[in-house]
């Protein structure tokens, strides 16, 4: 009854958990997300197809980004310093997670047509 609730009010914890419930909308050919604090900053974010986002390590620890479908995937490890670029060519929801840090650290790529 309450997932059922949960649907009904509109209120999805997993929507929450990824940042889609208020993306930042982020113009230009080329974004930045920073890995700091042990968050994706910011969480959520909303592009054009054709964006290419680079995920940057300004943590002391050690993070990657894994996307839910491995549509994406960096290196295993970015060490403090390192970063991860990957190109948005097809419009979609891509969700993604440090696999060091989930269910805590994650985030989505809402893509949309140019």
């Amino acid at each position: 009854a309450a997932a059922i609730l949960s649907s009904a009010c509109g209120s999805d914890p997993e929507v929450d958990a990824y940042g889609e419930s208020n993306p930042t909308r982020l113009a230009g050919d080329s974004v930045v997300v920073e890995m700091k604090d042990l968050q994706f900053r910011p969480q959520g974010i909303r592009v054009k197809a054709g964006t290419t986002v680079t995920w940057r390590n300004n943590d002391p620890v050690i993070h990657n980004v894994r996307q839910v479908q491995s549509v994406f995937l960096s290196q295993d490890e970015m060490p403090p310093g390192d970063s991860f670029s990957f190109q948005f060519d097809d419009p979609g929801t891509y969700r993604y997670q440090c696999t060091f840090h989930h269910p805590n650290m994650n985030g989505v790529v809402i893509v949309e047509k140019t």
